[in-house]
């Protein structure tokens, strides 16, 4: 369902307890591995003509988590995400547009000091006077961003993510 009212101004923050975000690859081009990461703040803030002017995401490198042990252990070393030397996965973006099928962002994610432009959907967005819900789906070419150490052929050149938040309105 996409967005049917107009979205109620002011800077809204994420509740992290209730954000999940999500990041899948594939592997030996046969099925697909899911992790998850946390997000660790996020605003967004809607400008007096209830549009989204303005939206921050960060996300605990560390966090990465996957259903195998060995996998995550290498994943956060300095081969991947190197969490330890960059402990935060960040997204910025400006004006959020509307679109037939829902809302369109082009932004920025960093992730490992690297900053690579990013376009992203936004989808099933809800809204009321004290609180609001989404999902954002993107994309991202890991050779773009500095995670390449793995050969194509045994993960995946794109990494898709998606972020499924709430969020309220600030005080």
């Amino acid at each position: 369902m996409t967005m049917t009212t107009t979205l109620p101004t002011g800077i809204w923050q994420l509740d992290t307890s209730a954000t999940t975000i999500t990041v899948a690859v594939r592997k030996m081009g046969m099925f697909t591995v899911p992790a998850t990461l946390a997000a660790t703040s996020g605003t967004i803030e809607i400008d007096e003509n209830h549009q989204v002017v303005n939206v921050d995401v960060i996300a605990d490198a560390s966090s990465y988590t996957s259903k195998n042990a060995k996998r995550n252990e290498h994943v956060l070393g300095n081969d991947i995400l190197d969490a330890a030397t960059h402990p935060t996965i960040s997204f910025g973006a400006g004006a959020v547009a509307a679109t037939a099928n829902g809302h369109q962002a082009t932004g920025t994610v960093t992730i490992k000091g690297q900053t690579s432009p990013i376009d992203v959907t936004i989808a099933d967005v809800e809204f009321n006077e004290t609180s609001g819900s989404f999902t954002a789906t993107a994309t991202v070419d890991r050779m773009t961003i500095g995670v390449d150490k793995m050969p194509t052929f045994i993960v995946g050149r794109n990494l898709d993510l998606t972020v499924d938040a709430k969020a309220t309105r600030a005080s």
